[in-house]
Formats: structure tokens, sequence, C-alpha cells
């Protein structure tokens, strides 16, 4: 699966249609914010230890890419 497919469905098991969190748990939103990373190594996208995004910066990455 390409990288940018895996974003994709990263981004919508946290993210809803309308862009609000899901409550998805921690291990989704490390997951979302480690393919931001493969994508984009030199932005900061969130906390893979404690799962803790940059919101803003995950949209626009997304918004951009897909």
């Amino acid at each position: 699966m390409a990288t940018m497919e895996k974003l994709e469905i990263a981004y919508n098991e946290v993210f809803d249609a309308q862009g609000n969190i899901r409550a998805c748990g921690r291990e989704a939103c490390i997951a979302l914010i480690e393919e931001c990373k493969k994508v984009e190594s030199y932005i900061y996208f969130g906390d893979v230890k404690t799962g803790h995004m940059q919101i803003e910066a995950i949209k626009q990455l997304v918004q951009s890419e897909i």
C-alpha cells in the first residue's frame, strides 16, 4: 500500500468527515503522526510517545496531499 493511502486511512480513523476528532485512542493518533512524518519528515506533527497531535499541521498536510 502506498504511503499516501496509509496516510488517508490513518487520517480517516482519527478524524470524521467534518474534521472533528473521533474517540479513537492514543494508538490511532500515534499511527497518524507516524504516517505524516513519512510524507514530510521536517514538520512537527505531534509527539509519537503521547499521541498529542498538532492538528492544524496534520490537516494542512492531508489537504495538500489527498
